[in-house]
């Protein structure tokens, strides 16, 4: 790689560079060499619901107490591998 003047960067929004100044194309790379794409960024992700489930009500809990927690986990399951696979494809996370 040849050697490149170093220059102070800022991220800025598109709505903050004036028209009358010039953009420079910035291009990251990777430890190897390989260009580095910055990944868009991933819809947004919606809140796991409400709770279902309530405290059980004795030592042993009901079946419908049973139910309603594993509802519960089968929800935050979702969400999370929902993030999950959306940190690996933005390659923060290895596949």
């Amino acid at each position: 790689m040849s050697e490149i003047a170093t220059e102070q960067l800022r991220i800025v929004t598109q709505n903050v560079i004036s028209r009358e100044r010039r953009v420079k194309n910035v291009a990251l790379f990777d430890a190897s060499g390989a260009v580095r794409v910055v990944p868009k960024q991933a819809a947004a992700q919606t809140d796991v619901g409400a709770v279902t489930s309530t405290v059980a009500a004795g030592a042993t809990p009901t079946k419908a107490e049973f139910d309603a927690l594993r509802t519960d986990a089968l929800a935050v399951r979702t969400v999370l591998n929902s993030l999950l696979g959306k940190l690996r494809t933005a390659e923060i996370l290895a596949t």
